[in-house]
């Protein structure tokens, strides 16, 4: 979902250091202006957020369920961007 946000911010010729820049962002031009659902926001809040604790929590472990679901809305949120883009 990460790379798919940097794929529409690089049309206003803008990219940021960190993954709370790029998200901000999106949420700031894309979600906020309609241009994407705000589930979207949720989508890649959720994802962002588990990936900090993957990272920085010790002893967290995602549950297989967990996973399936983050999948799912990975897909879903890439075909979004997909027919953005086109």
């Amino acid at each position: 979902m990460f790379s798919a946000i940097r794929a529409i911010l690089a049309l206003d010729k803008v990219d940021f250091s960190k993954h709370a820049g790029v998200i901000a962002y999106f949420q700031k031009e894309y979600v906020k202006t309609g241009k994407f659902d705000k589930e979207y926001s949720k989508y890649i809040s959720s994802a962002f957020q588990i990936r900090n604790n993957c990272d920085y929590a010790d002893f967290f472990l995602v549950s297989r369920n967990d996973a399936v679901e983050q999948y799912e809305k990975a897909e879903k949120f890439v075909d979004a961007v997909n027919k953005y883009l086109q």
